[in-house]
């Protein structure tokens, strides 16, 4: 399978293009609440994943109604809905799975849902979650900003407590430098050249890529 796309109930920034994404995704999951802003949003989604505690009466009648797969859980549980539906999208071994929603404004979700990045690195299959015109992923290796635009902000920040990285393409170059998980030392890079990699030795390493250039 190529692309699963989810959709969690987090915030969805009207720049992204919701729809356009599920058009090119193969398979479309809806965590809990993600559901109903698929409903308000017009995407058409595959699978509903959670509780459904966050599914108001209108949202649950008109599932009742669809041919929409449930995969229903308990509300005392120990996991997300967005983890749950992480494993189910991660069952179907996919090329990459694109999160939209995981970033709002409760910081216990946001910075857990930063943490489920890592359940892709164990499945080796790559994360990402999109809000708008930024992105969030995970790497260890060499990674290409293929999307990157020069005036791009990109950010590196260490999930592991130390990060070894070159860059190529950035404004403030990096050569197996290490970086900090607590210092902040990779905060707002800019891209300078195309193509913008980077390229992780030892550690794990978030980027951030925030598309603020001038697109063609």
């Amino acid at each position: 399978m190529g692309t699963v796309l989810i959709l969690a109930n987090g915030v969805w920034d009207e720049r992204a293009d919701a729809r356009s994404m599920a058009e090119r995704a193969d398979f479309v999951i809806a965590a809990d609440g993600g559901y109903t802003k698929a409903l308000a949003a017009r995407v058409p989604v595959n699978m509903v994943v959670g509780d459904l505690d966050s599914l108001d009466d209108a949202s649950l009648r008109t599932l009742a109604g669809s041919p929409v797969e449930v995969r229903r859980h308990p509300a005392d549980k120990d996991w997300t809905d967005l983890e749950l539906a992480i494993d189910e999208a991660l069952r179907r071994t996919p090329e990459k799975v694109t999160i939209l929603g995981a970033l709002g404004s409760r910081i216990d979700h946001t910075l857990t849902n930063v943490h489920l990045l890592e359940r892709g690195l164990d499945a080796n299959v790559p994360i990402e979650l999109e809000s708008g015109a930024e992105s969030v992923s995970l790497v260890t290796g060499r990674r290409e900003l293929v999307e990157a635009c020069i005036g791009d902000r990109v950010s590196l920040v260490p999930l592991s407590e130390s990060v070894r990285v070159s860059t190529t393409g950035l404004r403030f170059a990096l050569y197996e430098d290490v970086l900090y998980r607590a210092a902040s030392r990779g905060v707002s890079n800019l891209v300078d050249d195309i193509p913008a990699v980077v390229s992780v030795s030892s550690g794990r390493l978030l980027v951030i890529h925030a598309r603020t250039g001038a697109r063609t």
